[in-house]
């Protein structure tokens, strides 16, 4: 049961989405009267609304804020004026007084500050939503950052979870929700993710997997965990300086490539979702930074998500198909990755879409270079280069099949949307099917599999010698810093494995490379006989 100030809470968010929506409702019924002062009117509401929430948000703290950190990314959704309002929730938020931080951290530490870090700013370097962010320096001068739980966040995460699921079965009764989306499934990642997110010592964990999975990616750096400095509610890192990778005028200011920058962020994120089976789920601005030398710094882990390896074949078929524009390999993905639910016509969905998988493509690109989908609706209607008519067949069909989204997709589209907005807000040119394909292409057929071995193999020494030297840098550089040997044998000999199987595979791909190139020259001279 709700405390007083819970239902207050419960009350006061319920009602300001429903009076949202109720303006934008009525804002579109009235168009025809308001006329040529419609687009003003139009925007001065989003703006309005926006400045609302933010406000809102900053007050009441919790998940109310992640969702406004989620939506102040989806260009490809809303408005302008959202957007630009909204980002103000990235790293503006109150923090908490710095004398309860400091007893939350000897209350979980058991002993004095000063005995366990050398210096603490009391001036937080960030606020979250659910916790914040002070610099340190360890006993022996090393800089780190302290990440402690806000007091009393459990019980308003508890509170906007019970929210959440008010505001999913009230959509469930007004548009049929439920018919769309596995609504059980979608409540339970949630309440899984969000529990995590409140216990440091899983992001802990979670940080050290993906050290051990990027470990050879000189483009990324993670930082290091303190163990000995860490509980549930404090988490002691190596602090990682770098710029927001959204600030284009600091980005610019150092000289870097931002072409460059958004392709490694892109690959960075289907190495995660293909090749790893854990991605992070919450890859917004506030929690993504860039060196001066260009590599890409992630921090907070506590949203982390996960996939099963049927399901990464699954996706792994479904980029495919998009980037070979085989229509049948496309539908036969969504199927199996549960997009498309029993008695889908699978064979009609294939004939629609079969001739205009490009000009698609090139639209949802449009939704996030131009205007947003609302934006462009609310102005009178999308824009699309699909001819009209297949357009309504594909609408008509989609409306009378079984479509669905999965309850334990929902993370992933959240992350793979931010990464998409902050990718195409960096290089609006940015081929993203393109920076896929090496994920999702090897192996796939003899014609793949022989140009995979003769253009990549003949490099394969050249990006050996290229990449060797950082990522030797690294990762002496990270078992030197784990001086408290928590889990140096495991990364030991995870290194000696990983360069063993490196340097076989890169063997390997060499002599593959000169054989298939001894075939080709061989047969290329007997054709000339």
């Amino acid at each position: 049961m709700m405390s007083g100030t819970g239902t207050l809470r419960y009350v006061r968010t319920l009602a300001l989405a429903l009076r949202f929506a109720a303006q934008l409702w009525w804002i579109r019924r009235t168009r025809r009267l308001r006329g040529k002062r419609q687009e003003r009117a139009e925007r001065a509401l989003y703006t309005r609304q926006a400045e609302q929430f933010v406000a809102f948000a900053t007050r009441m703290g919790g998940l109310i804020i992640k969702v406004g950190q989620f939506l102040s990314v989806r260009i490809d959704l809303l408005p302008k004026e959202y957007i630009d309002v909204l980002g103000q929730l990235q790293d503006a938020l109150p923090p908490v007084p710095t004398p309860q931080i400091v007893a939350v951290i000897e209350r979980e530490l058991g002993r004095p500050l000063p005995t366990v870090f050398a210096t603490f700013d009391p001036t937080p370097v960030a606020a979250a939503s659910l916790g914040q962010v002070h610099r340190a320096t360890l006993p022996d001068g090393t800089p780190v950052a302290v990440k402690v739980l806000r007091p009393g966040i459990e019980d308003l995460v508890a509170t906007d979870l019970k929210t959440l699921r008010a505001l999913l079965r009230l959509l469930d009764r007004l548009i049929g929700l439920g018919r769309r989306i596995d609504l059980d499934v979608l409540e339970a990642d949630f309440t899984a993710t969000f529990s995590d997110e409140l216990d440091y010592v899983t992001e802990g964990h979670h940080v050290e997997e993906f050290q051990r999975n990027l470990l050879f990616n000189p483009y990324v750096d993670i930082p290091q965990i303190y163990w000995e400095r860490s509980s549930r509610r404090v988490l002691t890192m190596e602090y990682m300086d770098g710029v927001p990778i959204d600030d284009l005028a600091a980005l610019d200011r150092l000289g870097i490539d931002r072409h460059e920058l958004a392709t490694r962020l892109s690959g960075l994120f289907f190495q995660m979702v293909l090749q790893d089976g854990v991605f992070h789920a919450d890859p917004h601005p506030g929690n993504v930074f860039v060196r001066p030398d260009g590599v890409i710094l992630l921090v907070d882990f506590g949203m982390v998500g996960t996939i099963t390896p049927q399901a990464r074949s699954d996706y792994a078929r479904l980029v495919l198909g998009l980037v070979r524009r085989d229509a049948p390999g496309i539908v036969a993905a969504m199927r199996d990755l549960g997009f498309l639910g029993p008695g889908a016509d699978t064979a009609t969905l294939t004939k629609l879409l079969g001739p205009h998988i490009d000009a698609i493509i090139g639209d949802v690109t449009g939704f996030y270079t131009g205007s947003s989908i609302v934006d462009a609706m609310m102005g009178g209607g999308v824009h699309l280069t699909v001819d009209a008519d297949a357009l309504a067949g594909i609408q008509q069909f989609i409306y009378t099949q079984p479509f669905t989204l999965p309850g334990d997709a929902t993370f992933l589209g959240k992350a793979l949307v931010t990464v998409i907005g902050l990718c195409l807000r960096l290089d609006p040119e940015l081929d993203l099917l393109a920076t896929a394909a090496p994920y999702v292409t090897h192996g796939t057929d003899p014609a793949s599999i022989l140009y995979d071995l003769v253009t990549k193999g003949f490099d394969a020494g050249t990006r050996g010698l290229r990449d060797l030297v950082p990522t030797a840098r690294r990762v002496a550089r990270l078992i030197h810093r784990l001086d408290d040997g928590s889990f140096e044998a495991d990364l030991t000999r995870l290194v000696d494995a990983r360069v063993s199987a490196s340097q076989r595979r890169q063997t390997r791909q060499l002599v593959s490379a000169v054989g298939a190139a001894t075939a080709l020259l061989a047969w290329l001279l007997h054709r000339r006989r």
